[in-house]
C-alpha cells in the first residue's frame, strides 16, 4: 500500500500546543556540547571549557526554538569566532538541526506568532479549550478512511491527543486535563471514540490520574494512556506509565535511536518507527523484528509505523523512495505488521467509558 506519510490513526486534537522540552527537543546545554564538538574537531589547542563559554555568549539567552530560528546566524558568527572554513560552517549547522528533532517543535518553531491556533513560543504551551468538545463530535470513520488504513477495521474513531505538544507539560494545570480531556472523554459524544494520549511526562500523568481516583473520578476506559521510549535511557518512563489507572496503556517507540529490551508488563500495544527528518539517526530494520518478537513472547499487539530516513538492514542502507520509510511496496513482505490490540475493536467499548470496568 503506497503512504506517502503513515497516518496511522483516523485523527489529531490538540487541547494544548507547544512543550516544555524532553530528547527530541533539548535545552541549551545539549546544543552547546554538540556545537562544542564541531568546533573541537575544526581547530586547534582550545580548551573545551573555553569553547563553551564562548558559544553560551553567542547564543546568549535564546531557547530551542529561537536557537533553531538563528542556527545560520549563530554559525556564522562562531565561525568568524574561531576562524572556521566553510564546510565547519555547515557542521554547525547540521549540529543545531541534528540536536531539534522533534517535528511538533520544528512545525511550532515556523508558525508561531504567524498560523492561528499555534503557541506563541514553542516552550511555553498554551492552551486551547474547546478543540476536544469539536473531536468529540466528529462522525465513525468514512469508508474511505478505513480503505486507506485496512489495521483499523472494525475500531471506532481512533484520536491522537496532542500530536503538536504535550498537555502533561509543567506549566498546565491538572484542572484543566480534568475538563478538556477527562470530561469530554467521558461526555455522550466523546464515549464513541477510542483516545490515544501521548506524554514524555508519565510522571505527570500517573499523579494526574490518581489524583483523579481520590476525587472519586474514574480514567475513562477508552481513554489510552502512551509514553514514549526512544532509547534504553528513557525505558524508565514505562514504570511510570504503569502507575496510571487506565485500562489501556501503549507505549510509542519513534523515533527509536538504538535497540530496545523493554518490561512489557501491563503493556497492550507497542507502536515502533525510525525518525523521518531530513538528518534522521539511523533506523535499523533488526531492532523492530526483536521488538515485535518481545511483543509476540508477551501477547501485545506491534504496529511498525515507519522505517524512516535512513533505514538500514543487515548493515546496508536500504535507499527507500519514501522519504518516511512507510511504504510497504518497499518492505519485504515479513516486515509488514500493523496491529491493534483486539479489545480496541470490541464493540461499544465507549459505551462503558469511565465505569471501571477491568
Amino acid at each position: 500500500m503506497k503512504n506517502t506519510k503513515i497516518q496511522w490513526c483516523h485523527s489529531t486534537v490538540n487541547p494544548v500546543m507547544g512543550c516544555d522540552g524532553c530528547e527530541l527537543w533539548p535545552g541549551t546545554g545539549k546544543i552547546v556540547s554538540e556545537l562544542t564538538l564541531v568546533i573541537i574537531a575544526n581547530t586547534i589547542a582550545l580548551q573545551m571549557a573555553d569553547v563553551q563559554k564562548t558559544i553560551s555568549s553567542i547564543i546568549g539567552n535564546r531557547e530551542t526554538s529561537e536557537i533553531y530560528s538563528d542556527r545560520v546566524k549563530i554559525a556564522d558568527r562562531l565561525a568568524a569566532q574561531f576562524h572556521l572554513a566553510q564546510p565547519a560552517r555547515y557542521e554547525l549547522v547540521d549540529a543545531i538541526r541534528k540536536a531539534c528533532k522533534c517535528y511538533a517543535g520544528l512545525l511550532g518553531t515556523m508558525r508561531a506568532g504567524l498560523a492561528k491556533g499555534h503557541a506563541d513560543k514553542f516552550e511555553a504551551p498554551m492552551v486551547f479549550p474547546g478543540r476536544m468538545p469539536e473531536a468529540a463530535r466528529w462522525g465513525a470513520p468514512s469508508s474511505e478512511e478505513r480503505a486507506t488504513k485496512p489495521w483499523l477495521a472494525g475500531v471506532p474513531r481512533m484520536i491522537f491527543i496532542s500530536d503538536m505538544g504535550d498537555a502533561l507539560s509543567g506549566a498546565i494545570p491538572f484542572e484543566y486535563l480534568q475538563s478538556e480531556i477527562i470530561d469530554v472523554v467521558n461526555s455522550d459524544a466523546g464515549r464513541h471514540h477510542l483516545w490515544l494520549w501521548l506524554t514524555k511526562r508519565p510522571d505527570r500523568m500517573a499523579n494526574f490520574g490518581n489524583g483523579l481516583l481520590q476525587a472519586g473520578i474514574r480514567w475513562p476506559e477508552n481513554l489510552v494512556a502512551m509514553t514514549s521510549v526512544t532509547s534504553p535511557a528513557t525505558a524508565g518512563r514505562i514504570d511510570d506509565l504503569r502507575r496510571v489507572p487506565s485500562r489501556f496503556k501503549g507505549l510509542s517507540c519513534e523515533p527509536a535511536f538504538d535497540k530496545l529490551s523493554l518490561n512489557l508488563r501491563e503493556i497492550d500495544w507497542v507502536i515502533m518507527g525510525g525518525g523521518s527528518d531530513v538528518l534522521a539517526d539511523t533506523f535499523h530494520v533488526e531492532w523492530a523484528l526483536n521488538l515485535r518478537h518481545q511483543c509476540r513472547q508477551a501477547d501485545i499487539a506491534f504496529f511498525l509505523k515507519q522505517l524512516g530516513r535512513n533505514a538500514m538492514f543487515q548493515g546496508q542502507p536500504l535507499n527507500l523512495v519514501d522519504e518516511h520509510g512507510g511504504d510497504w511496496a518497499e518492505w519485504k513482505a515479513d516486515w509488514q505488521t500493523r496491529e491493534i490490540p483486539k479489545p480496541f475493536q470490541t464493540p461499544g467499548i465507549g459505551s462503558r467509558a469511565g465505569t471501571g470496568i477491568p
